[in-house]
């Protein structure tokens, strides 16, 4: 959870309430280049350097290492799901042109969905090395679980309550917040999306709404891949040589596509 935060226009969430994005260039992303593919699943497109999982595993992948989305079957949709540090979430969209992913915590998004839900967020949101970071309109929720009260600069979420205690739940702030005597057994880091925290005021009754809305994250580059991508070629991986390089003449070389020999020749 200590990704810098990335600063970014504001008033454009306004025009994306549901983060359903399609983006307009994403097939020129890399409609030039024959080894790697446009897909779709279900609203989403899936390009350059996002890759989809196929069913049955495959020897190489054009993409970053990290950002393949699996595409699996709910009923007559198609859902797209990526996973961070051994976590499913749910894809909402993709914005090539500002490069932010919209994700929701899977179990949560489903859950949350049902009217008059209280989803319980069971895990921290893990990026590791990925270059992934949280945007600027995001807030973190820390949910303190199994507690014998909450202070008054919390908020107590009565349908989280257990038999071990009451559940509160604390907006991101920079203060040391003094929890004196209210002891919680354990807690949990998440990230929303500050625009549903103002949309659905009552976090103690619709917290799950702002939970299904998810947060966003803006992706840069993979330091390995920057002279594959300044050479005009997109990065991605083989199981045996690693690191490769896919050319816009239909090449694979290693390292860069400015004269290096194809992969399979060395």
């Amino acid at each position: 959870m200590s990704h810098h935060l990335y600063p970014h226009p504001f008033s454009f969430l306004l025009l994306l309430p549901f983060f359903f994005f399609i983006a307009m260039n994403a097939e020129s992303n890399n409609s030039t280049y024959p080894n790697c593919r446009l897909d779709r699943c279900g609203d989403v497109n899936i390009s350059y350097p996002f890759w989809k999982m196929d069913n049955e595993s495959t020897s190489q992948f054009c993409g970053y290492e990290g950002f393949g989305i699996n595409c699996s079957q709910n009923g007559d949709q198609n859902i797209s799901q990526i996973v961070l540090g051994g976590e499913s979430y749910y894809v909402r969209g993709i914005d090539y042109v500002l490069r932010n992913i919209f994700l929701a915590d899977y179990d949560v998004f489903q859950f949350a969905r049902v009217s008059n839900s209280c989803p319980r967020v069971r895990h921290n949101i893990t990026i590791g090395t990925l270059p992934l970071y949280f945007a600027m309109y995001s807030v973190n929720l820390t949910f303190h679980f199994d507690c014998n009260g909450c202070p008054s600069f919390a908020t107590e979420i009565p349908c989280l309550e257990g038999n071990e205690g009451k559940a509160c739940m604390v907006a991101n702030t920079s203060m040391d917040l003094d929890w004196g005597e209210y002891s919680c057994d354990h807690e949990v880091v998440t990230t929303v999306t500050k625009e549903f925290m103002e949309t659905f005021p009552n976090h103690s009754v619709e917290f799950g709404r702002v939970l299904e809305k998810g947060f966003g994250l803006r992706w840069g580059q993979v330091d390995d891949c920057e002279k594959c991508e300044s050479s005009g070629g997109q990065c991605g991986r083989h199981i045996s040589t690693g690191l490769i390089c896919f050319c816009s003449d239909g090449t694979t070389r290693r390292g860069n596509c400015n004269g290096t020999l194809p992969s399979w020749f060395l």
